[in-house]
């Protein structure tokens, strides 16, 4: 994390702690009627009597008073207004990490759908939207947040009580995201020839990345590479979801470690309702039931999904604090939320996820509990005690038979992430920064460093200097001091090169793809690229082209 972040987040820290212990900062009117607001709230939502306007200032007040005790867990500090809502929602149960948190959120936030309560998170999300671009302060600003339990109420938000059944101790309790497959879930048997496919499985070999996107090809190519690092991945089940997860989400700079519950957290995070399901609880299930590789892989091909394309919604990372506010926001037509790290558009949110993962799991492993502490916190209550435990002690055990098998092998770990040589690379560091790296060795990478040479002269010839360490290179052409291209000039930009696509001998598709997800990928630079950025990016290509016809 840079200093500039980490600052910020230590001020959101004091704000929030000496907003909700009655010290507002700032003595003007939103603070001050938040103050109010929060206190006759708090107040009003007893048990039995939860609104959603009660439930955030329940959530508001646990996050001042950890952070005033000193006793918040660090991702605490990722939490935005709809994750303090949900937070005061499970009050007074807590969370033993953020995937958790973040997985019971969203399945609550799914159950939501389809009621009367729906539009009144769809009313709590523009609120905090409009209380943003009012007062001028990113979304999860402490004091941005004391002042939106005024706004809350003004709304009418503390009116309306949540039935029992809708309450996340009650909803919960035999939730897929929370709790894990069922216990009763029973595995299928394996088709007709199943061995013959496993024996084709392992003997065919995907050119370049597996673009079909099906589970199958990215699976194959997770365990070549969990192969090459030196792991045994055909003896040992537990394999088979991390390599899924690494070949499909994971970056470079992710440390092996976190592949075990970010794997395990991504697949109890996707929607029930999604084909994918399926084949996921078999990769979850397959070690606790003391399954071969090939038994697994066998029962795997007994499932549709695992030869179809995976879906576009579990191509996204949501495990984490402070994505679902700008999910639901993009949803109601919203162009941009701003947070203390960055300013985020609907093309960015799969950045935002990434970068959310990897930002808090760098933490981790600079906190002096150590990994191992982190995974048991003593006094952790969880949404239904007896599975959630069961669960738990089913991740620590594949978490400790994989990093098991990675330290016997330490030293070579690094060679799952290695890529051919190409004129643009992509340097990956654990907290998620990056820089990119282009090669002179290669004509086409010798035009690019000539295309930045020819963008910094643009630098110098507008600003008369050099641009600063923090000033974008490429910079907005009509603005008198260096500033960074607005998503309007992009989109403007990319909208006139497509109208003029085709005449310059290019696929107009492949701009409006670019200009759809926010980047665009190419032979020479998809070594930079996650293979769930790629499928969004082809699928995304595809989707422009069939509308052109």
């Amino acid at each position: 994390m840079g200093k500039a972040s980490r600052k910020k987040q230590e001020q959101r820290a004091r704000k929030t702690a000496s907003a909700a212990s009655g010290k507002v900062m700032d003595d003007d009117g939103p603070q001050t009627l938040g103050e109010a607001a929060f206190n006759r709230l708090l107040r009003l939502n007893t048990s039995g009597k939860t609104s959603l306007a009660g439930a955030y200032a329940v959530g508001y007040g646990v996050l001042g008073y950890a952070q005033k005790e000193g006793t918040e867990p660090h991702w605490y500090q990722e939490i935005d207004p709809l994750d303090a809502l949900f937070l005061g929602m499970m009050w007074p149960q807590e969370f033993g990490d953020e995937l958790g948190f973040a997985n019971a959120r969203d399945a609550w936030l799914r159950l939501i759908r389809g009621t009367v309560h729906e539009k009144g998170v769809q009313r709590f999300v523009r609120e905090a939207i409009s209380a943003s671009e009012e007062l001028g302060r990113p979304v999860d600003d402490g004091e941005l947040m004391l002042a939106l339990t005024g706004r809350l109420e003004a709304a009418g938000l503390d009116q309306r009580r949540l039935p029992r059944r809708l309450l996340p101790e009650v909803a919960l309790q035999t939730c897929r995201g929370v709790v894990g497959p069922s216990p009763e879930l029973r595995l299928p048997d394996p088709p007709a020839g199943a061995k013959k496919q496993v024996r084709r499985f392992w003997e065919e070999t995907d050119e370049g990345w597996p673009t079909d996107g099906t589970p199958q090809a990215v699976l194959r190519d997770g365990l070549r590479r969990f192969h090459d690092a030196g792991w045994p991945v055909e003896e040992e089940s537990v394999m088979l979801l991390p390599a899924l997860y690494a070949a499909l989400m994971s970056k470079p700079g992710e440390p092996v470690e976190n592949l075990i519950p970010h794997a395990h957290a991504w697949a109890l995070s996707v929607d029930e309702s999604s084909a994918l399901i399926p084949v996921l609880d078999i990769l979850l299930v397959a070690p606790q039931l003391g399954m071969s590789v090939a038994d697994t892989l066998e029962r795997l091909f007994a499932v549709p999904a695992f030869t179809e394309p995976i879906p576009s919604d579990a191509l996204l990372w949501s495990s984490s604090p402070g994505l679902a506010l700008p999910r639901l926001a993009f949803e109601l037509g919203v162009s941009e939320v701003t947070t203390l790290e960055y300013v985020i558009t609907p093309d960015l949110l799969d950045w935002a996820g990434m970068h959310a993962r990897m930002r808090l799991s760098s933490a981790i492993q600079t906190d002096d509990a150590g990994l191992d502490e982190t995974d048991s916190v003593d006094g952790t209550v969880d949404t239904q005690e007896e599975p959630e435990e069961q669960w738990a002690e089913r991740r620590e055990a594949v978490r400790r038979t994989v990093l098991d098998k990675v330290r016997k092998k330490s030293g070579r770990s690094s060679a799952m992430h290695q890529s051919p040589d190409r004129p643009i690379e992509r340097i990956w560091n654990a907290d998620g920064s990056s820089v990119i790296r282009c090669s002179a060795d290669t004509a086409r990478g010798q035009e690019l460093q000539e295309c930045l040479e020819g963008q910094l002269q643009a630098f110098r010839k507008k600003f008369g200097r050099d641009p600063e360490p923090e000033e974008p290179l490429f910079f907005d052409p009509d603005a008198d001091e260096p500033t960074q291209l607005t998503r309007e000039h992009f989109d403007g930009l990319m909208l006139d090169m497509a109208e003029r696509a085709t005449d310059m001998g290019i696929d107009p598709a492949f701009l409006r793809a670019w200009r759809e997800v926010g980047y665009v990928v190419t032979e020479e630079n998809r070594s930079m690229f996650t293979t769930a950025e790629v499928l969004a990016y082809s699928r995304a290509v595809a989707r422009h082209r069939q509308a052109g016809k």
